[in-house]
C-alpha cells in the first residue's frame, strides 16, 4: 500500500510502488497514454485477454509499445483483492520519460495499475433500466483517436456534471448532431429487424463490453449495423441500453422525455447471454 493513497486504493508503477518519477509523467503533463478499466469477481479479472487486445490496438494508435501479456498479467495479480468482494482495476500505460515539451521521444510505456473498491448500484439498473439525458456537450471530431481509449477525458468530464436527480448517464453527440455515447457508457438501440449502434467513426470509445456486445448479437442470429444517426433515430427506437466493463448491461428506461418501456425482449437476452456479474448495493 501506499501511505499517500486513499487505504483503499492500492497502486503500483512498473511492478513497484509508485514514486516521484510520476510528477514528471507525459501522463500527467500530456494524456500521453491509454487506459483501460476492469472488474476482479470472484478471484477473477473478467475479460483480461479482451482487455489486452485493446489496449495492444491502442498503443497502436499512439506509437506506444505495450508491455509483454504475462507482464501485465502477473501485475495485475500482484495489485490482489476480489475474492471475497469484487473490486475494480485500472491499467494505464503512459509514454516513458519525463522533461518538458510536446514531441515524444520514446515508444516504451510506463505501467500504472491501481485497484479501487468496486462501486454498488441498484438491482433495479439491471431489471428496471436506467435514465439518461443529451448532454450539451458535443465531441470534438479527431479519427486518429476514434474508439481509442486515450488519456484526455475532459470532454466526459464537462458532461458528467451537473445532472438532475435521478439521472444515471448523459447521451454526447459529436458537432453534426450524431449520438456518439455515454459519458461512460457505450450506446445501442432496436430498430425493426435490426440492432443498432454509433460508428465511432470521428470519436468516441469503443468499449470492451460494446465488442461483446456486438460478437453475441451476430451470434444470436440478430443483424447489427454501426451506424450515423441523429438523437430522434434513439427518440423513435422500440428499446435501448447501454453498456460498460462494469456495469455490463443496463436498459435504458428513460431518455429526456421519451419513455421505452424497459427491459426490451432484445436487452433482456443480451443481458443473460452476457452473464455479466452485477454490482448489487445490497448483496
Amino acid at each position: 500500500m501506499t501511505p499517500d493513497l486513499p487505504r483503499e486504493v492500492v497502486a503500483l508503477v512498473n511492478g513497484g510502488p509508485p514514486g516521484t518519477a510520476i510528477l514528471t509523467s507525459r501522463a500527467l503533463h500530456y494524456g500521453d497514454g491509454v487506459f483501460r478499466t476492469l472488474l476482479r469477481h470472484e478471484g477473477r479479472w473478467l475479460d483480461f485477454d479482451r482487455h489486452y487486445v485493446k489496449l495492444v490496438h491502442d498503443c497502436r494508435a499512439l506509437e506506444l509499445d505495450p508491455p509483454h501479456v504475462g507482464q501485465l498479467e502477473a501485475e495485475l495479480e500482484a495489485l490482489g483483492g476480489g475474492r471475497a468482494q469484487p473490486v475494480v482495476g485500472k491499467i494505464i500505460l503512459a509514454r516513458a520519460g519525463g522533461g518538458r515539451g510536446y514531441t515524444p521521444t520514446t515508444r516504451q510505456c510506463d505501467r500504472i495499475l491501481l485497484r479501487y473498491p468496486a462501486p454498488r448500484f441498484p438491482a433495479s439498473h439491471w431489471s428496471e433500466g436506467v435514465n439518461a439525458i443529451r448532454s450539451t456537450v458535443m465531441l470534438a471530431a479527431q479519427p486518429r483517436l476514434a474508439g481509442v481509449k486515450h488519456l484526455n477525458r475532459l470532454e466526459n468530464v464537462l458532461a458528467a456534471r451537473g445532472w438532475p436527480s435521478g439521472v444515471q448517464e448523459a447521451l454526447m453527440c459529436d458537432a453534426a448532431g450524431n449520438l456518439v455515447c455515454g459519458t461512460r457508457s457505450n450506446l445501442f438501440w432496436v430498430e425493426p429487424g435490426r440492432l443498432c449502434t454509433p460508428k465511432l467513426a470521428h470519436c468516441g470509445v469503443s468499449g470492451l463490453m460494446r465488442a461483446r456486445v456486438l460478437e453475441l448479437a451476430r451470434s444470436l442470429g440478430l443483424p447489427v449495423d454501426s451506424v450515423e444517426a441523429p438523437v430522434e433515430r434513439l427518440r423513435a427506437a422500440r428499446e435501448a441500453f447501454i453498456t460498460n466493463s462494469l456495469i455490463g448491461l443496463w436498459p435504458l428506461r428513460r431518455f429526456d422525455d421519451h419513455d421505452f418501456g424497459a427491459p426490451g425482449t432484445v436487452s433482456l437476452r443480451l443481458q443473460q447471454g452476457l452473464a455479466h456479474p452485477a454490482l448489487l448495493d445490497s448483496p
